[in-house]
């Protein structure tokens, strides 16, 4: 039954989404009936909501995730400044400890705060209390993780489940729970709940997403019990009544407690969105309930984890309709997750009823200060979040979080989220290169106060940046470019295109300082024969079309090589992508993995693992590629049209090397320094006039993050 005064969900929304925007489908790129609408007004942003005793000042939620930061399951500096600054930065609802476990078989294979002992009390008021400093409300997120666990990790207990079902991504096979472990668990989650509160935050959330041990219980692809606990709907939800209940006993009513769940599993035979508004609906009316959390998804393979955590490859807000649908018919607020990137379709959201809290944590993570940033209308100052995901893939290895092109976020100990002008004297900067790299360090010197010359060889400024959003999917990261472009116009950077400059060109500024970020040149392999093949820099930039049949060679590992080999077999080649590890793009986490392996599948691509290739030699109009096997030695060959290697880039270094005479520091590095933040340079030459730096690819091939943090480093001492 439909509440009263509540607005419908336009129809024609549901059915354009019903289901997940899945793998290498067209994505829309904005919430679709948003552009029917005129641009809502952001002041139902701006408004409280208040859940019992907890006032959230606005409708900003950063939600529950473990970034990496705690060690030992304790919390420290680190991760109190992460989640303090997004409150400083004016979010209303700030969830931290993600996945905080409750059972001592929990392991941290995620870095999950420890809720098990009373120890962690005190780590839960010391990060309550950097909250609420900012006038932002929080609370805790407790999981029990079921057959995600480990047996091999912590206390080497085995993973529990419902069923012995094994989960893909985490591969433990699960003990089966027995009655007195249920009931046990129960009762840890409840513990767990007490110390929440006893740590002075505002509310506890429970995590019933189907990774977590409750949602394990919902679903029937994992719950395939005959007991009490299993069968009917009734039964599969008993384990989480039980949990809800002990825990209301051990924190009160007066106390804020939410659960978390997927509003559709998206899998044959799991809970779609129809069955989990019902369970919505019977939580939501047992008063044990204060608010719901949704997601979307199922996070048990490879494709669902990219559902759960859609990357650039999906548009904005894709499963809004379907936590709509339970909004309608629950009586608690609804807080609504999933990559909502920007103030206009989260306005729309809470504007149409469709949800009340939005919680926008990818984009928080690049931009901590966003909610600021719109209340004082400086929306263009917000630094995107692109969707690349770098944050959720380098969790899922067992590293801590990080923003790609925000590379202050966690590392606020040491870095300015905000750039504060130089304490110092003004100088001349000349940065010459304006990838990602350059651009950080020219935005960077110019808050500081400097004057900056940016001299870039090209028509344009980006650098490789530009290049990996010409083809395919991942087109979203030309944002950080016009991001990046934007600020330096505001703060007045001289911009000199087109200026491949050398060493005289550069003294004429009389710099102060000179950062060379000019970036890596591509390397094709250091097979025999290397000059036949071509990089993939050039079928990505458009400068060389594929051929008809390719041999792509993939040591890099990284985006470029999956992205070409899609490119070119949507041209109609016929492709091979080898690669001399055990599967292919390494480098590529498993969020982005998804969609770049279906498109592999999808058009056909070949895929040859543990290869390396040797040799390349002309034969007649054709050319013979040699590999070898990178376990036996045993040499076969391919006749192709065209091979395309790709092994990462070499520094792009000649004008450097020209300019480290005349340096003070001679180009030299301090790097215990460096990893200390500390300006890494000292004068090593009483002839030398200006400081020399080179960041990014034009020191060593690596990444998007590692350029702009080099740049950061560097450019918040001087």
């Amino acid at each position: 039954m439909r509440r009263p005064g509540r607005k419908r969900l336009a129809a024609r929304v549901i059915t354009l989404m019903p289901k997940p925007l899945h793998c290498g489908q067209e994505p829309n790129r904005r919430f679709p009936n948003l552009g029917s609408h005129a641009m809502p007004a952001y002041d139902v942003l701006f408004q409280p909501l208040t859940i019992k005793q907890m006032i959230v000042p606005n409708r900003f939620a950063s939600t529950s995730h473990q970034p990496g930061y705690p060690v030992a399951g304790r919390t420290n500096e680190r991760y109190i400044r992460y989640e303090a600054e997004k409150a400083r930065g004016g979010v209303g609802l700030v969830q931290f400890g993600g996945a905080t476990t409750v059972s001592v078989e929990n392991c941290y294979y995620y870095g999950q705060l420890d809720g098990t002992s009373d120890d962690i009390i005190d780590d839960f008021r010391r990060m309550a209390d950097a909250i609420h400093a900012h006038g932002s409300a929080c609370t805790v997120q407790i999981t029990h993780g079921g057959r995600r666990e480990r047996y091999d990790m912590a206390n080497w207990i085995p993973a529990f489940a419902p069923s012995c079902r094994r989960e893909l991504m985490h591969r433990a096979f699960p003990a089966a729970l027995e009655a007195h472990d249920i009931h046990r668990i129960a009762r840890d989650y409840a513990t767990a709940a007490r110390r929440v509160r006893a740590g002075g935050v505002d509310g506890v959330e429970i995590n019933c997403i189907p990774p977590g041990l409750i949602g394990q219980f919902w679903s029937p692809i994992t719950n395939t019990r005959n007991d009490e606990y299993g069968g009917s709907p009734a039964n599969r939800m008993r384990f989480g009544f039980e949990v809800l209940e002990q825990t209301r006993r051990l924190v009160g009513e007066d106390y804020v407690v939410g659960i978390r769940f997927s509003a559709d599993e998206f899998k044959p035979g799991a809970l779609d969105n129809e069955a989990l508004t019902e369970i919505s609906m019977a939580y939501a009316q047992s008063g044990l309930v204060d608010y719901v959390s949704l997601v979307g998804g199922h996070s048990s393979d490879y494709r669902s984890t990219h559902e759960m955590y859609p990357t650039m490859h999906v548009g904005s807000a894709p499963y809004l309709p379907l936590a709509a649908a339970i909004k309608e018919r629950i009586d608690v607020p609804v807080l609504h997750a999933t990559r909502f990137t920007d103030a206009a379709t989260a306005a729309y959201a809470v504007e149409a009823g469709f949800i009340d809290l939005v919680g926008m944590t990818r984009a928080f993570i690049a931009d901590p200060h966003h909610v600021n940033k719109l209340r004082e209308s400086n929306e263009d100052d917000i630094r995107p979040c692109v969707g690349a995901t770098y944050c959720i893939d380098r969790v899922t290895v067992g590293m801590e979080s990080l923003c790609m092109h925000n590379v202050a976020t966690s590392r606020e100990q040491h870095l300015d989220q905000v750039v504060t002008p130089s304490k110092s004297a003004a100088k001349t900067v000349v940065v010459v290169g304006a990838g990602p790299g350059g651009l950080e360090a020219a935005r960077i010197s110019a808050a500081r106060g400097h004057r900056v010359i940016l001299l870039e060889a090209g028509s344009a400024v980006g650098g490789q940046l530009i290049l990996a959003s010409k083809r395919g999917w991942r087109t979203d990261l030309s944002s950080i470019v016009d991001w990046l472009g934007s600020q330096i116009d505001k703060l007045g950077v001289e911009i000199h295109l087109n200026r491949l400059v050398e060493r005289h060109e550069v003294l004429g500024y009389e710099p102060d300082v000179v950062i060379v970020a000019t970036g890596g040149l591509p390397v094709v392999g250091h097979f025999q024969g290397a000059a036949l093949a071509t990089t993939t820099w050039d079928v990505l930039s458009g400068q060389v079309e594929p051929g008809k049949d390719i041999l792509l060679f993939d040591e890099a590992g990284t985006h470029a090589g999956v992205t070409t080999a899609q490119i070119a077999a949507e041209a109609g080649a016929s492709v091979e992508l080898v690669s001399p590890d055990r599967a292919q793009a390494p480098e590529v986490g498993f969020v982005n993995l998804a969609p770049h392996m279906t498109e592999l599948y999808r058009n056909g691509v070949r895929l040859t693992p543990d290869q390396r290739l040797v040799e390349v030699r002309q034969t007649g109009n054709k050319l013979t590629a040699v590999l070898e096997n990178t376990f036996t030695s045993t040499r076969s060959e391919r006749v192709v049209d065209q091979v395309i290697g790709d092994y990462g880039t070499v520094p792009n270094d000649d004008l450097y090397e020209e300019l480290k005479p005349g340096a003070r520091n001679l180009g030299q590095l301090d790097m215990d320094a460096l990893s200390r933040f500390a300006l890494p340079a000292e004068s090593v030459n009483p002839d030398g006039s200006y400081w020399l730096f080179r960041i990014g690819d034009a020191w060593a091939s690596r990444n998007v993050h590692a350029a702009m943090l080099d740049a950061a480093r560097i450019c918040q001492r001087l």
